[in-house]
């Protein structure tokens, strides 16, 4: 089946701070804490998370890392603890439990960044931190004045005129992981510019993410969660058959509600990192607006102080 790759009207570059949480382990000949525990490199999983948004996007978005900070400490909780090596090295050999609470202070880590001054002055759009196991960091969040839910609550207190995202990765974990914390984001982002979001045929949001569990016959290209043909949570290996309208949204704004049968050897038979590119290269990316809306969702999900509806 021929299937039509729009490519969208602009390109887009917006530079990054890089905050990589990774204090030294001086009993394991002073490695940083992610090549002590034999964890990924940071540095690849940025490259690699980077290289699969260029190419989600069709090419609209290029993620430039304007700085990389390597912090040789553990982030401040919100509760004024901060792990040590020797603390942390015990929580995970189980000889003690782990602190709670679990979250960051990001208000702290703003400050000693000069984040919203940074932010404000447009030399850095987004915020992207790594960290441990039980670093404390919500998958993404936002901060700013008229800030909202991005799969967390907003961080409050934060004034700029400008809203951005803080992302939240683990460097323990892989670039699929990255990804789901980018398609998380994406939910959210979308369901503020649509205004809602439910199992519901009652605007093109609610149909792209139908899956047939819900929607029997009608799922378009599901959740994050939800492939298509998903029973549960993270069911991308279910070889279940079932109709999908999941090529349609290729031709955005053009759609037929032509359907096919489809399942998880659509999507990389149940791997993250596949899915969550399948499910990201769906995304409708072309110029224009339909019924209000722009025909480029990921203007909205990285360039959404642009648009009243993505930054109300």
């Amino acid at each position: 089946m021929f299937k039509r790759f729009f490519r969208p009207a602009e390109k887009i570059t917006h530079n990054v701070l890089v905050l990589n949480y990774d204090p030294v382990f001086p009993d394991r000949g002073n490695q940083p804490m992610h090549a002590a525990m034999g964890w990924n490199d940071p540095h690849k999983l940025a490259e690699g998370y980077i290289h699969d948004l260029v190419e989600c996007s069709q090419g609209y978005i290029y993620y430039n890392v304007a700085q990389w900070v390597d912090v040789d400490n553990f982030p401040t909780k919100v509760d004024g603890f901060r792990y040590t090596v020797a603390t942390y090295a015990a929580c995970q050999e189980g000889r003690q439990p782990w602190h709670t609470p679990d979250t960051v202070d990001y208000p702290a880590i703003f400050r000693e960044f000069d984040i919203p001054r940074k932010v404000a002055a447009a030399a850095i759009d987004e915020v992207w931190l790594f960290g441990s196991p039980y670093g404390g960091f919500w998958e993404s969040t936002m901060a700013g004045k008229h800030a909202y839910f991005c799969n967390s609550e907003p961080v409050k207190g934060i004034d700029t005129p400008r809203i951005f995202v803080t992302m939240g990765f683990n460097y323990e974990r892989g670039v699929g992981e990255m990804l789901e914390c980018f398609c998380h984001r994406a939910e959210s982002i979308m369901r503020n510019v649509f205004g809602s979001w439910e199992h519901k045929p009652t605007h093109d949001w609610n149909r792209f993410s139908l899956y047939d569990k819900v929607a029997p016959g009608e799922a378009g290209c599901g959740k994050v969660h939800y492939a298509p043909n998903s029973d549960d949570d993270y069911d991308w290996g279910n070889q279940r058959i079932v109709w999908s309208t999941c090529d349609d949204w290729l031709n955005y704004p053009q759609l037929t509600g032509q359907r096919r049968q489809v399942n998880c050897a659509e999507w990389g038979n149940g791997d993250i990192r596949q899915h969550h590119i399948w499910w990201l290269k769906h995304l409708p990316h072309v110029a224009g607006r339909t019924k209000g809306f722009l025909n480029n969702w990921w203007a909205y999900l990285v360039d959404f102080n642009r648009f009243p509806e993505s930054r109300k």
